[in-house]
């Protein structure tokens, strides 16, 4: 085996999430940018491939020939994973690695196949990992005990689960990231329906972390205390996408963008000082009900906000308060898309049912709710079935009723499981709760029409380009968001 050298070694980052919104890995995107700006790879050595516009992904690592692959997953599509890593992992004699929140949350069930799991935030770890890797390119067991942040199997098949990295103190000692790794189709002009309008979007993230700990989510623990760029780097962040790819829209990734007022001011600021205010057109981020005001709403329109996406949750305040842990009630979810509607500002949000203690009746209330945010404005709303993720309290129910485990078959981690809801109480009948979920669902499905009519009307030249474009694309999904429930 030829020693590797910084010039030389080749990495593979790889996901095979797929979905809908085509939104590209951005966190395999930092990782890349770590790799060639702080760790001092070859930017042409390094590839990010994914499922959404590389159908051929084993074809194509093939053909690239990496000397290491870096895989990321979530639960929901770890199983998914774990199959394809079997798949090729007789055709590559490099270490496989794995990142992302599955593993840093449940590190006991990183399957044989790969190497090593990198827990928690990844730039430093993998940092440590590559330079072992030129050292030697046997990344044995018995080199591993000295890096924090990683889990591996010792030399008698056992799992070691070394401790966690500290998170980075500033995240403006990061790289801006540098979105050529990911495939240019992500950057082609598009439709943005909650706005009815085309755009080219930019996937900006201006922080890490939540300081909420809702008992369904596991990202205050994934990523620890919030952290935030500064507005001067979050704008430098938007500038790379209107310079590189022409990008006018901006969809914010944070889990909680509208922390207060004045950081809304603040990042107005940066976007002028940058020169790039008046080249966006609208911006799409996550906001929370209870810190909704008046004060906030004229922030947003201020710096061009125009869709929230809420998570509204439940219609039942008993329900609502333990998901939120008491941060949150139905009155100050009614009263956020009042304000919006006053606002004008999109309502957006997710809605989920099969929660634990959850009872029927409480699922109606969510059904009213949906009507309460239809005849208020809301311009678009989904609803998923409550589903167990590792290191949150909904795990610690489903592991304690026995409906997940550290081998378990990870396909049953499924949003839309309707028929075996991991969380549901044994006490509520399951043909009962499919009925109440469906019947939300077709309410929804009325949101999702007008939405997409609403869009055709105003862009049919550039709907029907689209379509031309991508047929195996646009056709299926309009018929699943038009007749299927």
């Amino acid at each position: 085996m030829n020693q590797k050298t910084k010039e030389s070694l080749r990495v593979a980052l790889v996901t095979v999430q797929q979905d809908a919104e085509r939104v590209p890995p951005v966190g395999l995107v930092y990782l890349a940018t770590y790799l060639r700006d702080r760790v001092g790879l070859q930017g042409e050595n390094i590839k990010v491939l994914d499922k959404n516009y590389s159908p051929q992904l084993a074809a194509e690592l093939a053909a690239f020939k990496p000397d290491l692959i870096g895989f990321t997953a979530m639960t929901v599509e770890y199983g998914k994973l774990i199959r394809f890593a079997q798949s090729i992992r007789s055709q590559f004699s490099v270490p496989f690695l794995l990142g992302g929140v599955h593993v840093s949350s449940l590190p006991e069930s990183m399957n044989p196949v790969f190497n090593i799991g990198v827990l928690g935030e990844g730039e430093q770890t993998l940092e440590a990992l590559v330079n072992l890797y030129l050292d030697n390119p046997a990344l044995t067991p018995d080199r591993l005990p000295q890096v924090n942040g990683v889990v591996f199997f010792d030399a008698h098949g056992r799992v070691q689960v070394n401790p966690k990295r500290k998170p980075l103190a500033n995240l403006d000692d990061l790289p801006v990231p540098d979105f050529r790794f990911a495939n240019r189709n992500y950057f082609r002009e598009e439709e943005i329906p909650s706005i009815a309008a085309m755009g080219i979007k930019a996937y900006v993230i201006s922080s890490r972390g939540c300081p909420y700990r809702c008992t369904f989510c596991s990202t205050a623990r994934f990523w620890g205390k919030m952290r935030f760029h500064s507005p001067d780097f979050t704008a430098r962040i938007a500038k790379h996408f209107i310079d590189e790819f022409g990008s006018n829209d901006l969809k914010v990734l944070d889990d909680l963008f509208t922390v207060s007022p004045q950081r809304l001011r603040d990042l107005k600021q940066a976007f002028v000082k940058h020169g790039i205010f008046d080249k966006i057109q609208a911006i799409e981020c996550s906001p929370r009900a209870n810190l909704m005001s008046d004060e906030m709403c004229q922030a947003m329109k201020e710096i061009k906000i125009k869709t929230l996406n809420f998570g509204f949750e439940s219609g039942s305040d008993r329900i609502l308060k333990s998901l939120k842990v008491g941060s949150v009630d139905v009155e100050s979810n009614r009263r956020a898309i009042l304000l919006c509607k006053k606002y004008g500002l999109n309502v957006y949000g997710s809605l989920m049912y099969g929660t634990p203690g959850e009872t029927l009746e409480d699922m109606e209330q969510t059904n009213e709710f949906i009507d309460f945010a239809i005849q208020n404005g809301a311009r678009y709303l989904w609803s998923f079935v409550a589903t167990p993720f590792p290191d949150t309290p909904f795990w610690d129910v489903a592991l304690q009723r026995g409906k997940v485990s550290n081998t378990m078959d990870w396909e049953k981690e499924d949003l839309h499981n309707v028929t075996d809801p991991l969380l549901l109480d044994d006490t509520v009948d399951r043909q009962q709760f499919a009925a109440v979920f469906l019947k939300g669902r077709r309410k929804l499905r009325k949101l999702k029409f007008k939405l997409i009519v609403n869009f055709l009307l105003k862009n049919p030249i550039a709907a029907t380009r689209m379509v031309l474009r991508e047929p195996g694309y646009y056709l299926p999904m309009l018929s699943k968001w038009l007749f299927r429930q």
